[in-house]
């Protein structure tokens, strides 16, 4: 999976689980990017996601999850509202199903992103 915005891209390296394996069946497709503190997220089609037993709320840069509750993708890169010290915490439980390699450029261009900011998922 590859999340292309305008000026750059992730390359998205999919885990074994339930939650990769609903995800990697979507289609291509456009999203608008939302944020929340130092975390983005988009929607993606409802596919009936149910939290894992795995899942959490505080992630590691590097770490790609599925918030069920707002059938969407996340990403978190540093602090958010809720976040205690310097974690990484989202808003509730979420399925970790991919990582991506991490780089100070990245982090720059994840900060850089806006409310209603666009980007392509390609399957």
């Amino acid at each position: 999976m590859l999340l292309k915005f305008d000026d750059f891209e992730i390359k998205l390296n999919l885990d074994n689980s339930q939650t990769a394996l609903k995800l990697a069946k979507l289609s291509s497709f456009k999203a608008q990017i939302n944020t929340w503190g130092e975390e983005i997220y988009f929607e993606t089609a409802n596919l009936g996601i149910k939290p894992d037993k795995n899942a959490r709320d505080v992630v590691t840069f590097g770490e790609v999850a599925y918030w069920c509750e707002g059938h969407s993708i996340a990403i978190g890169f540093g602090k958010t509202p809720v976040s205690i010290d310097n974690e990484i915490r989202l808003v509730s439980k979420v399925n970790v199903f991919a990582t991506f390699k991490t780089s100070t450029k990245i982090l720059n261009n994840l900060k850089k992103l806006n409310n209603n900011d666009k980007l392509s998922i390609i399957i």
